[in-house]
């Protein structure tokens, strides 16, 4: 009976562990925390709670598409707004599609797949003059992986009562992916309306919540992925630019996009059927986009070879 009620509590001692750690680096109360399973779940939750039954969103075109499927299968009435020029963000016109009937906003920063970050004093401004209006979600799984004085959050809106959610991830710096750990920062309204949907008093598993706090307390790591992931997507943008390809340039993520010259989808399936490398197919502004992911050194410089005998062919 000890060992089962021992196996009974330890899971809630982790989940507590990681609230408190990530509520004491971001300098919030902690029930202003809730973990989810990935930050998928918690996007998935913000769109019941705001962005359902004929409601409407405001999501940047192109943007990570998971969002934008949960609202629409929700019956939400979902309003695409075009990147700008620079393919970030458009956060003026996003500004004036906004309507009375407008009740979810959903800004990635970074975004996914353009990898281009919007500038975060207009990003500050945006929330707080949209944030009386409705509910913004800020996206921030790549956070960690931008570099230097770039790298800012959204979460001091959040310290001061705004109606900002930031969601965060494991997934990506962390490299935690499969083992599905999450997390959003907001004021206690807004995090126990998003506590109501979870089904379980500990939504994640205790190898999960474990993995996830030594990764987190682990900075000597965190630095040294965010250098190597630059060195790797610099590297990339170089072949790319000998090869004559087009790139949408300044990614702030582990990845990049650019407009293969020829058959995308060809590339596509050659790049996996002959190199065993996957790389994902985008559609977007009319075109057909590759999304690459980095890698270990070692696969990049598979993935160079790989480029050049089919983007040279």
């Amino acid at each position: 009976m000890a060992a089962l009620q021992f196996a009974h509590r330890y899971p809630h001692r982790e989940l507590a562990a990681l609230h408190d750690l990530i509520a004491e680096r971001e300098k919030v109360p902690r029930n202003w925390v809730v973990l989810s399973a990935g930050s998928t779940e918690l996007l998935a939750h913000a769109c019941l709670l705001f962005g359902g039954d004929g409601k409407e969103v405001l999501v940047a075109e192109p943007t990570y598409m998971g969002f934008a499927n949960y609202a629409e299968r929700l019956n939400g009435t979902l309003l695409r707004v075009p990147v700008n020029d620079r393919w970030e963000t458009d956060l003026d016109r996003l500004a004036g599609r906004l309507t009375k009937n407008s009740s979810l906003v959903y800004v990635c920063n970074p975004n996914n797949p353009t990898g281009t970050m919007a500038d975060s004093a207009r990003l500050r401004q945006f929330c707080e003059d949209i944030a009386g209006k409705a509910i913004v979600v800020v996206d921030e799984a790549y956070y960690e992986l931008v570099e230097g004085s770039r790298r800012a959050s959204m979460v001091d809106l959040v310290r001061k009562g705004a109606n900002v959610i930031v969601a965060r991830t494991f997934s990506k710096l962390y490299g935690l992916a499969g083992l599905r750990v999450g997390y959003g920062i907001a004021k206690p309204e807004l995090t126990a309306q998003l506590l109501r949907f979870q089904a379980n008093l500990s939504p994640l598993a205790q190898l999960s919540l474990a993995a996830a706090r030594a990764a987190y307390e682990d900075v000597d790591h965190v630095a040294l992925s965010r250098e190597r992931n630059a060195q790797a997507r610099a590297g990339l943008y170089q072949v790319l630019d000998k090869l004559g390809q087009s790139a949408i340039p300044g990614s702030q993520t582990n990845f990049v996009t650019f407009e293969p010259k020829g058959d995308a989808e060809r590339l596509v399936a050659n790049l996996r059927r002959d190199y065993d490398i996957s790389v994902r197919l985008f559609q977007f502004h009319g075109k057909s986009w590759v999304r690459v992911s980095m890698g270990t050194p070692e696969e990049m410089s598979r993935l160079s070879v790989a480029l050049g005998e089919l983007l040279r062919a």
